[in-house]
């Protein structure tokens, strides 16, 4: 597994003190990651006191009216990263930034932490090189795990406890619904302010299967669902994965728990999202393959503009047009799988092969 941060730092270095102290707590970190877990808290205590700033624009700052989001959803590596970056071209929508993901509570000190920041991200990700950079839109679900604990991507930090977190911050069977609630519309609302957008989307592949718990705070919320055939998913995830791992996780994993790791997300996830997806409003959801959107994306952005009644002009267009050129250099993953794996994802994954009409992609190199 390869390095994926430059640094031994945890991207909890964003937290509150509070919200970190309750984290590494809750959680057992192995001994081998304390110089990980002192460093952050070092990072931790030496940014609290500039939270401060934030805390006093945001209660002065005036109140503006905001939207129901849209939120973009699917599992990760399928297509949500494109579709998120080239729809934030669009400048009537506000989104989170990388620097802002990880340091929702330092907002407004970003001249300070920028730089910090830059210097322990890559300028690429190893597994596609798809472009970071602070500024780049980024899924909020980090964010989340800043603001409070919980959350689901606390399964990066601690993936021995994945199947807790899951349950904790996606099903909310712990009942802590409410209090999840408060703190995502609070992170959403710092967006939209420090923006000036009363637009936002949101990528977050958790979300794919809290369908019913947005609608409580957002019934009009927008869903953009891409997904992809899942054996690519799973071959793509696991590389991801792979490469992100050694630089965040505070646990020692395996290669066996992190397949289970995948195989269960996946799954649960996909469960959920087609126990819930008839709850949203037929007007409010589009869903399309990953497959179809890459061989013709601005005929699928122009149908996301006309089914939810977004303004679209020549210079959208233009700047959709000039992104995705500019991504037409970028080459696709080839992968093999070894026919026993294979097997368990074509019984684990039933339910996403037929709802989503796919089989066994031809291109495939299966190993016997």
């Amino acid at each position: 597994m390869s390095k994926f941060l430059k640094v031994p730092i945890s991207p909890l270095m964003g937290s509150s003190l509070i919200n970190y102290i309750k984290v590494i707590l809750s959680n057992k970190f192995h001994v081998e990651y304390f110089f990980h877990v002192f460093i952050t808290l070092l990072i931790v205590i030496l940014i609290a006191p500039f939270q401060l700033i934030d805390k006093l624009f945001f209660l002065f700052k005036k109140k503006k009216k905001i939207n129901d989001p849209i939120f973009i959803i699917g599992h990760w590596r399928s297509g949500t990263t494109l579709l998120h970056n080239v729809l934030c071209k669009n400048n009537n929508f506000g989104f989170f930034n990388t620097y802002n993901s990880l340091f929702i509570n330092n907002i407004y000190s970003s001249f300070l932490f920028k730089t910090l920041m830059k210097y322990t991200m890559p300028k690429e990700r190893p597994s596609d090189k798809i472009k970071l950079d602070v500024d780049l839109p980024q899924e909020d679900e980090f964010a989340v795990s800043n603001f409070t604990d919980i959350s689901h991507y606390n399964f990066f930090f601690f993936p021995n406890n994945y199947k807790n977190f899951y349950s904790q911050a996606i099903r909310f069977e712990t009942n802590k619904e409410s209090s999840w609630l408060k703190s995502y519309s609070d992170i959403i609302r710092r967006i939209c302010l420090y923006t000036n957008k009363s637009d936002i989307i949101i990528k977050n592949p958790s979300n794919t299967a809290r369908i019913k718990s947005l609608l409580k705070i957002y019934p009009n919320a927008k869903f953009i669902h891409i997904y992809r055939n899942p054996v690519f998913v799973y071959l793509s995830t696991y590389k991801f994965f792979s490469e992100l791992f050694p630089s965040v996780n505070l646990q020692n994993i395996d290669k066996k728990v992190l397949f289970d790791l995948i195989i269960y997300n996946y799954r649960e996830m996909y469960k959920d999202y087609y126990n819930q997806k008839d709850l949203i409003p037929k007007e409010n959801l589009i869903e399309f393959k990953f497959e179809d959107f890459k061989s013709d994306t601005m005929k699928y952005l122009l149908k996301i503009h006309k089914k939810f009644k977004i303004e679209v002009n020549k210079r959208i267009i233009k700047e959709y047009d000039s992104y995705l050129k500019d991504q037409r250099k970028h080459k696709m993953n080839s992968y093999s799988i070894e026919k026993d794996k294979l097997d368990i994802l074509l019984k684990e994954f039933k339910l996403s092969f037929n709802s989503m009409n796919y089989e066994i992609p031809e291109d495939l190199n299966v190993i016997n």
